[in-house]
């Protein structure tokens, strides 16, 4: 495949000015996606990226992201030296990454390079040995963008041991990424979300917030509602059958803590501390012009009803 030209543009650092450095990738697509596009990323879906996009929204930092920046040039280091002392040599520099790379739509900002070898570095509070798959289509859209062949994959799990993991450049996986991409930017500068994008009704109402008129839906509108409400009754139907059992379970217990059977603990009735409530009634009483100062604006939302007759039908059909 013929790609456009690469570009380099002097990186900004996130932890000196993090809206300039969102501001510089927002343009583009960014390689920490990639994943997001084949549904490999837990954290957001293509149509989360797609309002995104549109709409402008600016990703808040997490705690998780600040600790990953933070401990991001200490795992350098503890890299550079642990792959030296693995090849039997001294410790290795690791140099970084001064620049954004953008191919085309497609922009990587690399976190560092040991020779022409890009370095991804990542903290997690979980436990792995083996690099996520995030992870990995991230290094691949990094490698499509500057050209490299190789990427170190470095981490540092909850066991505070330090990892790494070689990916080659794969270029089938690299064009996939490409094209992808480039339909999903595509679709975002028409501002319209592509069928192939998989979305929730919170997407649909955050793009439609004040739906007018009818739609003739055909047959498979009304095998959505009916299952919907058979769903939505049979949900209902075990949370009350769920709840008698637990009713059923404390007047069991009555003044134990723990029910057991031929002398092994199969359930516990234990006392549990709740955590403080908020007055808000109290608050309001007592500080009016303060609750109205901390109020936040009135929002509307939509909301998905069934017609009573619509329901008796589905409920009559099921009997």
């Amino acid at each position: 495949m013929d790609y456009p030209e690469i570009q380099a543009f002097p990186q900004i650092d996130p932890m000196v000015d993090r809206e300039a450095f969102v501001k510089l990738r927002a343009p583009y697509f960014g390689a920490s996606s990639a994943a997001t596009l084949f549904g490999e990323n837990p954290y957001e879906s293509a149509a989360d990226l797609w309002l995104n996009k549109v709409c402008g929204a600016v990703v808040e930092e997490t705690r998780a992201m600040r600790r990953g920046n933070h401990m991001e040039a200490a795992v350098a280091n503890w890299f550079g030296v642990e792959y030296g002392l693995e090849n039997g040599g001294p410790s290795r520099t690791v140099r970084k990454a001064e620049h954004m790379y953008v191919l085309g739509h497609l922009a990587a900002t690399p976190d560092y390079w040991m020779d022409d070898d890009l370095v991804e570095i990542k903290t997690t509070a979980h436990t792995t040995d083996v690099p996520l798959a995030q992870w990995v289509f991230q290094v691949q859209a990094q490698m499509l963008c500057t050209g490299s062949q190789r990427a170190y994959i470095v981490w540092v799990d909850s066991t505070l041991n330090i990892q790494w993991e070689v990916i080659e450049a794969n270029p089938d996986t690299q064009e996939s990424i490409f094209i992808r991409s480039k339909a999903f930017m595509d679709a975002v500068h028409e501002e319209f979300m592509p069928e192939w994008i998989e979305r929730e009704a919170r997407h649909v109402i955050a793009m439609f917030p004040d739906p007018v008129d009818a739609i003739e839906s055909g047959e498979r509108g009304m095998e959505l509602v009916a299952d919907y409400w058979s769903h939505k009754s049979a949900a209902k139907h075990y949370e009350e059958a769920a709840a008698k059992c637990r009713d059923e379970l404390f007047s069991l217990a009555g003044n134990h803590d723990t029910i057991t059977l031929d002398g092994k603990e199969i359930a516990t009735l234990r006392s549990r501390k709740l955590a403080a409530s908020f007055n808000h009634k109290r608050f309001r009483e007592d500080q009016p012009d303060m609750y109205l100062k901390y109020m936040n604006e009135a929002s509307t939302t939509r909301v998905l009803q069934i017609p009573k007759n619509i329901k008796a039908a589905i409920e009559l059909g099921a009997q």
